[in-house]
């Protein structure tokens, strides 16, 4: 199966079809988890920093975060302090909140850096745990 690529504004998500068996694959072959929770964190924070959330106080610019996921990199906005990200994010036409999608677009602008990283990186595991 070819590795396809998807990028969907309605959900955030970039999927690259593969990317799981891959890392299973590293896995099994003797990879340390840690560095692909590492890679993948390193993976958001790109997307963390590209993100420029509407501001008024400025509470949920730093709520914007990367998770720590062994096999997808994961941005998550809101909490307690700002429950209103998804909404801010979404909209809610019904309120007539239009949607500022801030971290589809840090995504789809950070592209090429991600595929990049991505690509590095797992190059770095391989080389580490002599798998190249």
């Amino acid at each position: 199966m070819a590795d396809a690529i998807n990028i969907g504004s309605g959900d955030s998500r970039v999927r690259i079809e593969g990317l799981g068996q891959s890392m299973r694959a590293l896995s099994k072959a003797g990879a340390d988890s840690e560095d692909m929770k590492d890679l993948m964190h390193a993976i958001g924070m790109i997307v963390v920093r590209a993100s420029t959330p509407p501001s008024i106080t400025g509470t949920l610019a730093g709520t914007v975060r990367a998770g720590r996921g062994k096999t997808k990199a994961v941005v998550r906005a809101g909490g307690a302090r700002a429950p209103y990200a998804g909404v801010i994010h979404y909209g809610w036409p019904q309120h007539n909140i239009e949607a500022q999608p801030f971290i589809t677009q840090a995504l789809q602008s950070e592209q090429n850096s991600i595929f990049n990283a991505l690509n590095d990186g797992i190059g770095d595991i391989l080389k580490k745990n002599d798998l190249k």
